[in-house]
């Protein structure tokens, strides 16, 4: 028979792990930058971070994006390609 339990389980493991891949931008940009964003204004889409946020703080962030980009590798392991 089918477990809806362990299907069920299959998302929450995604969703734990997108959270904690928020997570470790929001800390690297706050880390390189020195700005504090909420983790929920960042998405990660197809490898690319989005961040949701005003202009001039989008800026700064982009002046640092290959600092940025080579500290979340080294802490997440994961290959991210590009910030927007």
């Amino acid at each position: 028979m089918f477990d809806i339990g362990r299907y069920l389980e299959r998302f929450k493991k995604i969703s734990q792990s997108r959270d904690a891949l928020r997570t470790a931008v929001a800390e690297a940009v706050q880390e390189i930058c020195s700005i504090t964003i909420n983790p929920k204004q960042v998405d990660v889409r197809d490898g690319k971070v989005v961040i949701s946020c005003r202009p001039a703080v989008k800026t700064e962030i982009f002046l640092k994006k290959e600092k940025i980009l080579a500290n979340l590798s080294e802490k997440t392991g994961k290959k991210i390609t590009d910030i927007r």
